[in-house]
C-alpha cells in the first residue's frame, strides 16, 4: 500500500492557519492572507526537461508560463532535504490591477511527486516597487526611453530569451530588492518559500525513492493553479 501523501513532507509552520487537510493536498493561510499549499501527485511527472540540463528546464517553465499568459521570473534547480528539486516563480495579472506572485519548489520523482506552492497577491497601492526601480533605473541611465516611449533595459527574459512578451521579468523583479519592500508581495512570495526550503523534512520513504527520469513527455503534472 503507498502511504506516500501531501503529509510526507513537513516544515516550519509557525504563524500559519490550516484550511485544508488531506492526503492529496494540504493548504494554509497566513495572517495576511497569502497561501501555501502541498500538493502531491500519484503518478510519473511528465516535466518535458531532464534535471540535469537546466537551459531544458528552463525553457520548460517558459513555455508553459506564456500558454498561461504568466511572466517566469525564476527556474533553478536545487537540493532540498536531500532531493532534487526546481523552484519556479510567476507573475500573473490580477484584476483590477496589480500583479500577484506564484512561488513554487516542485520534488519530483520516479512515480510520483510534490508541488509546494505559495500564492501571494498584491494589495493597496500596486506598482510601488516598480515605479520605484524604474524611476532609479532612468535618473541612473540603466533605463533608457526611445523616441516612442519605449523603455530600453527595462523588461528581458531572465535567462537571455530574446522572444518578446507581454508579461516579461523586469528589473524591479531582482532579488536584490525584496529586503528594499519586504511588504510587497513578490518579497513575501519568496520569502516564505524560502522558509519552507530551510525547514523542509521529508519522509525516509520519499527520499529514498526512485529519482525522476526525464521520459520525453509534454504534459505538466505541476499545473495544479
Amino acid at each position: 500500500m503507498n502511504l506516500t501523501s501531501a503529509e510526507s513532507l513537513r516544515f516550519d509552520i509557525r504563524g500559519l492557519r490550516m484550511t485544508n487537510t488531506g492526503s492529496a493536498l494540504r493548504e494554509w493561510a497566513t495572517a495576511n492572507g497569502d497561501t501555501l499549499g502541498v500538493h502531491f501527485v500519484d503518478g510519473p511527472p511528465d516535466i518535458a526537461a531532464d534535471l540535469a540540463d537546466l537551459t531544458a528546464v528552463r525553457r520548460h517553465y517558459r513555455e508553459r508560463a506564456r500558454a498561461d499568459g504568466f511572466g517566469l521570473l525564476e527556474a533553478e534547480t536545487l537540493r532540498v532535504a536531500g532531493c532534487a528539486a526546481i523552484r519556479v516563480v510567476y507573475k500573473l495579472p490580477q484584476q483590477p490591477s496589480g500583479l500577484s506572485y506564484l512561488a513554487s519548489l516542485v520534488l519530483p520523482f520516479r512515480q510520483f511527486g510534490f508541488v509546494v506552492k505559495v500564492h501571494c497577491i498584491e494589495r493597496g497601492t500596486t506598482g510601488l516597487r516598480e515605479s520605484v526601480i524604474l524611476n532609479h533605473a532612468l535618473a541612473s541611465g540603466e533605463v533608457t526611453q526611445s523616441a516612442h516611449g519605449e523603455m530600453l533595459g527595462w523588461a528581458r527574459d531572465p535567462y537571455g530569451d530574446t522572444t518578446r512578451h507581454a508579461l516579461l521579468w523586469n528589473l524591479s523583479d531582482a532579488r536584490t530588492h525584496d529586503a528594499r519592500f519586504p511588504d510587497h508581495a513578490l518579497s513575501r512570495a519568496r520569502s516564505l518559500l524560502a522558509r519552507i526550503e530551510g525547514s523542509l523534512r521529508i519522509d525516509d520513504s520519499v527520499r529514498k525513492a526512485p529519482a525522476f527520469v526525464y521520459g520525453g513527455g509534454k504534459k505538466s503534472w505541476w499545473k495544479l493553479w
